[in-house]
């Protein structure tokens, strides 16, 4: 284990280069002994004949040999025959048929070591009196197989040959015998060579030994032997004189005869003239049948060749090879196969370290470059008679590639490792600081604050406080200056908060420009009032950052801890409960925590679910106010009014819930209904009072619904649905609503106008607005707040208000509506003042729709009187 570490030590001291190099020949390297490894146990041999098969079937067809002639015997001739073996007679019978022909050599591949039927003397005969007739005999034997003499007669000629095949260990046939050499008889020929060598003898060829080696030699042609670790075989047999088989194609390759065509006289007369003739059994029941290369095939069922088919196939790959230099399969020694598998294993390595930071097109665009250079090269010498390891060098090239690719991420991996080891402990920093000002951040002052809470359930006299700081106006720092500014603004704020504080006190920032702090170990409630307005004492003295000049205010909320708090989370909601009621009260002060806070935030939290709840099942209700014309004292039109009837609490105030829905964004939903609803009642009152047809309907109009891009086509549906005109609809905006909006506003109020609906600036006079804006907007109707109205019996300033308001109006081509007309004297002063509209519980309560539709037919009713 000392020796392991040691040397990992040493590694990792190594430079980087030097780790690479190591790293790419530690890769290929291993991978060529795993590959070396497998091929010596001959793990490797059923993948390299496969490879040889595929290759064998895919070679180009070769036309068949014409110089060859199998006279087979088929289920037919056995049939014609009546039995099998045919008797000596019959066969002498065929013999002497082909004979007649004249045929180069005849080659009898069928066994004759007993007389069989009558006939044997005939038979003899014909056999002494064929001097090119070869016979056989099986010359190897073996616990499966005996040896088989051959015909007395042929022997006695010396025209003999043996019949033995070797077969791989997968049941094909990739090798054949020139020689078996069985003990005593070492020079008997295989029958393919036998048959070659008298093909031969009449053009003068005859074997000798190779000058290198003493190897058999026919003409320039050099059959070197098999040896038991040549190509993809392990320690393999290689007794006798073997060669690898270059067959001339599939079955049926050569010109078929069969024994009924000869015996009925139905070929032609000289077909076998000066050709090689071989004689023997084609069906497989009489068991004479192998498997080859061409067997295996994955599609459809395997194929195999007769014994004489394959001898066919030795004679034609000897006669090829001597007169028409076709390829004997060769292989490369030993050692430059193992370079040649190496080279493969350093190739796939070398590629991915050279794309390691390159583009994966590149990578995947090589690999099968180098792919198709292996397999396409590999094949093209088969073709030229090389048989060259293939399967290994997939291997090597595979599988190096994946393992130099597995110690790029490694080291990748061990490198990121040690970085996060050098940065461990900035991480740990990180994890429970922010990064911008340096500060605690959520996690560890919850951290801190559960200790606080422990500590003092242990010590009850033990006090602490929380504070809840939100920057006030914040969001305006980063939109007119920027995020950068907006950034060095919180870093600030940070180092005024830490110089407001003990050491023993903690602040955060957990958020956007939320900041809390922990105020630790006071005595009383008083301590952290001090500290709070120490800090906004502070935030009265600008901060200068780039120049610019920019006064902080924050709203604070103070919660004191006490027994009833069990977790940091109760504390940090109460304070943050404490904080909004700070903003709500103006900003830029501090609010100390109470019950009746939470309680107050209960109840508007049950309220939004309330009102979701009322908006599904339809509890609101609208209310008229009628709007009454003060030249007349005629109604002129309604204000539609929500009332929200709650089955638990009755009638719940909209000054309540509306804003509640501003802040939801329910407004948006409750305002489409009111709407879509006072639309509705105003088409049934037109429709049941067509006197009232002067009638307007006024709507709120929430700036929610202005910024919907689909308002315009809201009310077009609406008004689509009523048939009524938009002229009779009165849109009213507050003025506030008005001025926070920009361009698209004014096109959005325009595209209104087009349609005829008046709009209406709701409680103006509150001060937002800018009158030397006012213009520009398409308002018809201005409404003047109850605030002026309600002062105006004052005297004084309040009447010149309303009469400015009114004058401007005009001025402007808008009427004047007074809202909040509660008395007669104010009803005489807006006449005077030449307010054209009022409204007010002088003249009506908000009304039902009901008691609005009698109102409606009062109004008509007196008109008609008068």
């Amino acid at each position: 284990m000392i020796a392991i570490k040691t040397l990992k030590s040493r590694w990792e001291k190594l430079p980087r280069r030097l780790q690479q190099w190591g790293g790419f020949f530690l890769s290929s390297g291993s991978v060529y002994l795993l590959v070396f490894g497998l091929r010596w146990l001959g793990w490797l041999q059923p993948s390299e004949w496969a490879a040889f098969d595929l290759y064998m079937q895919l070679r180009p067809n070769e036309p068949v040999d014409e110089r060859i002639i199998i006279v087979g015997v088929k289920e037919s001739d056995i049939r014609y025959l009546g039995k099998w073996p045919v008797s000596d007679q019959v066969l002498a019978k065929i013999l002497r048929k082909i004979r007649a022909q004249n045929p180069k050599v005849i080659g009898l591949d069928l066994y004759r070591d007993i007389p069989v039927g009558e006939g044997y003397t005939e038979l003899e005969t014909v056999f002494k009196t064929t001097p090119n007739l070869i016979g056989i005999e099986k010359s190897i034997g073996d616990r499966f197989n005996t040896v088989i003499s051959p015909p007395p007669a042929l022997k006695a000629l010396g025209q003999v040959s043996a019949n033995d095949v070797i077969v791989d260990p997968d049941g094909r046939l990739r090798r054949a015998f020139l020689y078996p050499m069985p003990a005593g008889n070492e020079g008997l020929p295989s029958l393919g060579l036998a048959v070659a060598l008298a093909y031969f003898k009449d053009q003068g060829i005859e074997p000798q030994s190779s000058e290198v080696g003493g190897h058999l030699q026919i003409g320039k042609t050099v059959f070197k032997p098999l040896e038991s670790n040549d190509g993809s075989y392990v320690r393999t047999d290689a007794g006798g004189y073997q060669i690898l088989m270059n067959y001339h194609g599939s079955s049926l390759k050569f010109r078929q005869v069969s024994l009924e065509d000869i015996l009925e006289n139905r070929i032609p007369t000289d077909l076998m003239r000066d050709r090689i003739i071989l004689i023997g059994a084609q069906t497989p029941s009489l068991n004479d049948i192998f498997y080859t290369p061409y067997s295996s095939n994955f599609i459809t069922s395997p194929s195999q060749i007769s014994g004489v088919e394959f001898q066919a196939n030795v004679v034609k790959m000897i006669i090829g090879s001597v007169l028409e230099n076709r390829p004997l399969f060769k292989v490369w020694s030993d050692v430059w196969e193992e370079l040649w598998i190496a080279g493969w294993s350093i190739l796939g390595a070398s590629i991915v370290w050279f794309c390691a930071t390159r583009r994966l097109v590149l990578l995947v665009s090589l690999v099968f470059i180098f792919a198709v250079v292996l397999i396409g090269s590999t094949y093209f010498l088969f073709i030229a008679g090389w048989w060259l390891p293939i399967a290994p060098c997939i291997f090597t090239y595979i599988v190096s590639m994946i393992v130099m690719q597995s110690y790029i991420y490694v080291s990748r991996l061990r490198e990121l490792n040690a970085a996060l080891s050098d940065s461990i402990e900035m991480l740990a920093h990180d994890a429970s600081h922010d990064s911008l000002t340096g500060l605690p951040n959520r996690n560890l002052f919850m951290d801190r604050v559960e200790h606080a809470i422990k500590y003092s359930k242990r010590h009850s006299e033990y006090l602490f406080a929380i504070f809840f700081i939100d920057l006030d106006r914040f969001k305006m720092i980063n939109d007119s200056l920027g995020h950068n500014v907006g950034d060095l603004f919180l870093q600030e704020i940070a180092k005024i908060l830490q110089g407001c504080l003990r050491s023993i006190d903690t602040v955060a920032r957990i958020g956007g420009d939320e900041f809390t702090i922990l105020i630790d170990d006071i005595q009383d409630v008083s301590e952290a009032l001090i500290v709070a307005d120490r800090i906004l004492n502070k935030f009265l003295s600008p901060i200068i950052i780039r120049g610019e000049a920019i006064f902080p205010s924050a709203s604070i909320g103070i919660v004191i801890n006490t027994q009833d708090y069990t977790n940091g989370v109760d504390l940090l909601r109460d304070a943050d409960i404490a904080m909004y009621r700070a903003k709500a009260l103006g900003k830029g002060r501090y609010t100390l925590f109470d019950q009746e806070m939470y309680e107050q935030t209960l109840r508007l939290t049950q309220l939004e679910s309330e009102l979701h709840y009322a908006l599904e099942h339809g509890e609101f209700e609208l209310y008229y106010q009628p709007i009454i014309a003060l030249s007349t004292n005629q109604l002129s039109g309604f204000e539609a009014l929500i009332r929200w009837k709650n089955p638990k609490r009755g009638f719940i105030s909209p000054i309540e819930f509306i804003p509640l829905a501003e802040d939801t964004g329910l407004i948006v939903a409750v305002g489409d209904w009111v709407m879509k609803e006072a639309c509705h009642q105003l088409q049934d009152w037109m429709r049941q009072f067509p006197e009232a047809a002067h009638l307007k309907m006024s709507i709120n109009l929430a700036s929610h619904q202005i910024r919907e891009p689909d308002l315009l086509d809201k009310l077009d549906s609406i008004l689509a649905q009523t048939g009524i005109d938009g002229s009779s609809i009165r849109l009213e905006i507050t003025e506030s609503t008005l001025m926070d909006q920009g361009e698209q506003t004014i096109k959005k109020l325009s595209q209104l106008r087009a349609r005829n609906i008046q709009l209406s600036i709701d409680d103006f006079g509150q001060g937002y607005s800018s009158l030397s804006y006012l213009h520009r907007f398409p308002i018809n109707i201005l409404k003047i707040d109850r605030a002026f109205v309600n002062q105006m019996s004052d005297g004084g300033e309040n009447i010149e208000i309303v009469r400015t308001i009114t004058v401007l109006a005009h001025t402007l081509n808008m009427s004047v509506v007074a809202e909040g007309v509660e008395t007669q004297q104010q009803a005489e002063i807006l006449k005077q003042l030449g307010c054209e509209f009022g409204q007010g519980y002088l003249f009506s309560r908000p009304l039902t729709a009901a008691d609005a539709e009698l109102a409606i037919a009062k109004s008509i009713n007196l008109s008609q009187v008068s």
